[in-house]
């Protein structure tokens, strides 16, 4: 990641310990305003006598923060670790007032942050993946709490930040599961090959939760639809994008809207090795908006509203082909009701679970996980359908399809597209 701007006014460190875990606190920070450009302020936490390296028996848990702010729907909140790896605490989350006591840990009892409302009180599933800490590195050193505003007026201060370690880290799957280190415990497809195919879908239930209608005289966001999309990979390969062109780029070009070839790797597996093969798939580019500042996958959803009347189909509004990050901001679990698709519930026991690490907006490697999904909440930029002048009010179908060109290899492509009944109120006619 860049070199950030570095906010260390009025911060002050604490360490406490037990027996089985250690916490390592920051407090009292001003949460600086939109800035209209790019700006990351970050709240360091220094944390140190921790072993060397995290694993699957001692690493990382939780962190908890309360702040005050009287639009959190403004805050993208992220966790970096001293080796620079990133992960999502919070985007863009809430219609009112403050996080207060929010814990967010693996498995939080409370189900999952983008689902709950402010204040947020309670122990949550982050919008990123905490596992992705525990990845063998040190974890002593200076963590970097990173918030960005992304809208003018409404202010902020953050009240206290905390980091735990102990016993019970964060981590996709203890002992046996399968990798690219641990072949034996993988599964192949029953063609010859063993060729182990991405098979991408819409999870329906963030879709069905979390959109939202504005009426037409909204002075904002006049007339959109508003609706939040994830991703899921049910298939048994992960789903990986990556480009070559990177050697190539010539380190004095500023340009933002340069477009990059992706290649599609597909894995094999046999005889317990890995091969893969590479097809030539889309196209990538640099996404300068704030909140972003990373590199977005071209033309990955389309978003139609459709009205059907005596079986005849109208496309009344179709969303610009959205660009994605792609990357696994969660993984599909037993015990959250948000991973039942198409009437089956997946999670751990999916043949190669967690097969692939996909953890940031990288320009050489993007992709989803196997039982991992990447989300977009309403709130982000890009995620609305807008709704034609003179529209009428009355029932609708709205529609989601992953892929609308044909550009990526899955095992399945026939599930891309999903639809549910949506009932437009609010438009003056």
């Amino acid at each position: 990641m860049e070199k950030l701007s570095c906010f260390l006014v009025g911060l002050l460190f604490c360490i406490s310990y037990d027996t089985n875990s250690q916490t390592f606190t920051a407090t009292s920070a001003p949460i600086t305003d939109y800035l209209n450009t790019f700006y990351i302020q970050e709240i360091p936490i220094e944390v140190k006598g921790l072993p060397t390296s995290t694993d699957e028996t001692f690493g990382f848990e939780s962190l908890k923060l309360s702040l005050h702010h009287t639009r959190t729907s403004d805050l993208k909140i992220q966790l970096q670790a001293p080796d620079g790896t990133t992960c999502w605490i919070t985007n863009r989350n809430g219609t009112s007032n403050d996080y207060i006591n929010t814990n967010f840990s693996q498995f939080g009892k409370d189900g999952l942050i983008n689902k709950a409302n402010n204040p947020f009180t309670g122990n949550f599933v982050p919008d990123g993946q905490i596992t992705y800490f525990n990845n063998g590195n040190n974890p002593n050193g200076i963590w970097k709490l990173l918030i960005e505003d992304l809208r003018v007026e409404e202010t902020g201060f953050l009240d206290s930040v905390s980091l735990t370690f102990g016993k019970n880290p964060a981590v996709i799957k203890k002992k046996q599961y399968c990798s690219f280190n641990n072949e034996k415990y993988c599964v192949t497809s029953r063609n010859k090959e063993g060729v182990l195919f991405p098979d991408l879908v819409i999870v329906p239930a963030f879709s069905k939760m979390q959109y939202q209608e504005f009426p037409s005289n909204d002075s904002i966001f006049s007339s959109q639809l508003k609706i939040s999309v994830a991703i899921a990979n049910i298939g048994i390969g992960p789903f990986e994008v990556n480009t070559d062109t990177l050697i190539n780029i010539n380190k004095n070009d500023t340009s933002l809207v340069k477009r990059f070839q992706l290649n599609q790797k597909i894995y094999a597996l046999k005889n317990n090795k890995f091969s893969n093969k590479t097809y030539k798939a889309g196209t990538i580019y640099f996404e300068p908006k704030p909140g972003h500042q990373h590199y977005h996958v071209d033309d990955w959803i389309e978003m139609r509203l459709v009205k059907i009347s005596k079986g005849k189909r109208k496309i009344v509004s179709k969303g610009s082909k959205v660009s994605y990050c792609l990357f696994t901001t969660g993984m599909l679990y037993e015990n959250e009701s948000s991973s039942i698709i198409n009437g089956i519930h997946y999670g751990s026991t999916m043949p190669n679970y967690g097969l692939g690490n996909y953890n940031s907006c990288a320009l050489l490697e993007q992709g989803i996980t196997v039982g991992g999904y990447d989300y977009y909440g309403l709130n982000y930029e890009g995620q609305y359908l807008q709704l034609p002048k003179g529209l009428k009010n009355g029932n609708y179908t709205l529609e989601i399809e992953i892929d609308p060109n044909h550009l990526y290899v899955e095992s399945n492509r026939k599930n891309n597209t999903f639809s549910m009944p949506i009932v437009i109120s609010k438009q003056e006619n």
